[in-house]
């Protein structure tokens, strides 16, 4: 697996990641606390793996209540988003992905290998 293009659109930050390879899958696993399954989208075109996640903070009945001023505000929106070229063995059909505890799961199957063929001669 190909460490992740760089991100043209600066509005998203990263996000961190563990990539790992076994014999038959890829294995990523990205940090994404506090973001739940709505949040997050994963999408596969051709060879490119983009994981994004999204949380915008809708503002809550007290604010809507009475003018609500804010000295800091970080807690808004946040924004992430990486891109991974996976490499030429991979197997489409085979992607699993879970979240859960804040850590995004991604099991990536490997095609399985062209073996030779021995051609007899008659």
């Amino acid at each position: 697996m190909y460490y992740d293009s760089p991100v043209v659109n600066n509005v998203y930050s990263s996000f961190p990641v563990n990539i790992s390879e076994e014999d038959n899958q890829y294995l990523v696993t990205a940090e994404l606390a506090g973001f739940n399954d709505d949040d997050v989208e994963i999408t596969l075109n051709d060879n490119l793996l983009v994981i994004s996640a999204s949380k915008i903070k809708k503002a809550d009945k007290k604010e809507k209540e009475k003018e609500f001023k804010y000295l800091l505000r970080e807690r808004v929106q946040r924004q992430y988003k990486r891109t991974f070229s996976l490499p030429k063995d991979s197997d489409r059909e085979a992607i699993k992905a879970s979240l859960k505890d804040g850590l995004l799961n991604l099991s990536i199957g490997k095609k399985p290998e062209a073996k030779p063929l021995s051609i007899k001669i008659n």
